[in-house]
């Protein structure tokens, strides 16, 4: 791991914290929308993850944030991986290095809105609530440039809510998400909520476990209905693209361990939680075998089919497909009416 901090300063009031994974095309649009945030008191910590892309300068991760560092004002921690990290241990390595009060995180291929740090700092500071969530917009990309659609991709919950009611109005009332963008979040939450968390080979729905402790930990959560973020679809990891590898198909496989941790959670939450957690591993189960039928190659098929069930318990693989096949019996059926 290689390391550099650039222009020491006073404490941060916002630490904006970007993983970077092949993703350089995207980097140059979102770091430009945070140089020009009117927001004293930024700080950006970034991890290059052996990040390989280039944008259409053809600089790679470590030149486009030297030329960040150099025009703008806002300090910067830069962290170079020499070898594959996890997602969930990137994210955890950008809180432990960061400095702010706050943390806000931002997908490399997103971008904020215009004075969306100040925005969420004033909520936060006004409501002392520890987590303020902010509303994003989709985009596009047409001929290489942002489409802004008309729609949101997550829910966010609107007010305030204190204690048991941040963690009910996601998992059991699915009132708001658990993605962390759009999130301003005290550091010492991120924190607290980490030590929950062992290290994990996981680099899909990752903010999942984040969350979770996060909002269980939370004192106050206010959301506002201002645009803070804008969200590229169909990108990154997650898009619906063809897994033509076993150690792709992996990743998909190891969020296992997500839900693992979870479900034997010994903490002070409700039943309804509980029941909520076992929801969103079936969905997310659920989720996987479709993409393994639709999008692992074929020759790779059976070997994906044992993985999982490796992971995830062949018990359980064989109910969720049933329910499945169940599922699509009855769709047809009623097609056929």
């Amino acid at each position: 791991m290689s390391f550099f901090f650039a222009k020491k300063c006073q404490r941060p009031k916002v630490s904006v914290c970007i993983p970077v994974r092949n993703t350089e095309k995207f980097l140059g649009r979102c770091l430009d929308s945070l140089a020009s945030q009117d927001f004293d008191g930024l700080e950006l910590v970034l991890i290059n993850d052996q990040s390989e892309g280039r944008d259409e300068k053809g600089r790679g991760c470590k030149k486009i944030a030297r030329s960040f560092h150099k025009s703008s004002k806002i300090p910067l921690v830069y962290i170079e991986h020499t070898q594959d990290v996890p997602l969930l241990e990137t994210r955890r390595e950008l809180v432990e290095h960061s400095h702010g009060d706050y943390i806000l995180m931002v997908d490399s291929d997103d971008y904020l809105a215009e004075n969306a740090v100040k925005t969420l700092y004033d909520a936060a500071r006004k409501t002392g609530a520890d987590i303020t969530c902010g509303k994003e917009k989709v985009y596009s990309l047409k001929e290489g440039l942002p489409q802004i659609k008309d729609r949101q991709f997550a829910f966010h919950k609107e007010g305030l809510l204190f204690g048991s009611e941040i963690l009910e109005s996601w998992i059991v009332k699915s009132e708001s998400s658990a993605f962390l963008w759009a999130k301003l979040i005290k550091r010492e939450l991120y924190l607290k909520a980490l030590s929950e968390i062992p290290y994990m080979d996981c680099s899909l729905s990752v903010d999942t476990p984040m969350y979770f402790f996060i909002a269980y930990h939370a004192k106050s959560y206010v959301g506002i209905s201002d645009i803070v973020y804008y969200y590229l679809e169909n990108e990154g990891i997650t898009g619906f693209k063809k897994i033509e590898s076993l150690e792709k198909w992996r990743r998909y496989c190891t969020t296992a361990s997500i839900y693992s941790l979870l479900l034997t959670f010994e903490g002070d939450i409700s039943e309804d939680v509980r029941e909520g957690v076992r929801r969103y591993s079936r969905l997310f189960l659920r989720n996987s075998i479709i993409r393994m039928k639709n999008l692992v190659a074929p020759e790779l098929q059976q070997d994906a089919r044992k993985m999982l069930c490796e992971y995830w318990g062949e018990g359980f693989v064989e109910k969720v497909e049933k329910a499945i096949e169940e599922a699509q019996a009855a769709s047809e059926a009623g097609e056929g009416k």
